[in-house]
């Protein structure tokens, strides 16, 4: 099972960012950024800022499983084009 670490990272690394890139567009210090990395940090303080920069769904992050209404939205999306 991934561990928000993992996601953290995976979602960085694709996004071509460093550890120091990343820490300064959610606000953070790079060495809370490498905490929560290292998985010394369960439930970040910063979540939702990471998120946002990392341009991903908080709970996704956290979880590892989309929020069902973001499913959902998604869905309705899907079945009805604009």
């Amino acid at each position: 099972m991934e561990t928000i670490s993992q996601r953290l990272k995976q979602k960085r690394e694709e996004m071509n960012l460093s550890q120091a890139q990343l820490a300064e567009k959610a606000g953070m210090t790079q060495q809370s950024l490498q905490a929560i990395e290292a998985g010394n940090t369960k439930r970040p303080r910063f979540l939702l800022e990471i998120a946002t920069a990392l341009q991903c769904d908080a709970h996704w992050l956290l979880y590892g499983e989309h929020h069902s209404s973001t499913a959902k939205v998604s869905n309705f999306k899907n079945k009805n084009p604009t």
